[in-house]
C-alpha cells in the first residue's frame, strides 16, 4: 500500500493500481528489453513525447537512477504501445493541448 499523501489518493488504491497495472507491465518489459529500470523508461517516454520531466530524487543513487532515462531512445513501435495501453486512463484528463 502506498505511504504519505499517495495513502488518501484514490488513484493509489487497489481499483486504480488495477486500472494501471497493463502500463506498470509494459514499463516492466520494455525494461528488460532495454535493461532500465521501469522508471527510466517512463521518464524516456516523456521525453519522447517532448515533455521535460522534472522527477524527484531524495539522494544522489535516485538522481543517478533518473539521469539513466538519458542517451538512448525507445523505438517509436514502444512509445505508440506505451500510448495505447495508457490512452483508457487518459480519457478526460485535460493536457496542455487540450486547454
Amino acid at each position: 500500500m502506498p505511504t504519505g499523501a499517495r495513502k488518501l489518493d484514490r488513484r493509489f488504491g487497489k481499483e486504480g493500481l488495477r486500472k494501471i497495472a497493463p502500463v506498470l507491465s509494459l514499463l516492466k518489459q520494455l525494461g528488460e528489453q532495454y535493461e532500465k529500470t521501469p522508471a527510466q523508461v517512463a521518464l524516456n517516454w516523456l521525453i519522447a513525447k517532448g515533455v521535460v520531466p522534472i522527477p524527484g530524487a531524495k539522494n544522489a543513487e535516485q538522481a543517478r537512477q533518473n539521469a539513466g532515462a538519458l542517451g538512448w531512445s525507445l523505438s517509436p513501435e514502444d512509445v505508440a504501445e506505451l500510448e495505447r495501453v495508457s490512452s483508457p486512463m487518459m480519457s478526460g484528463v485535460a493536457t496542455l493541448s487540450s486547454l
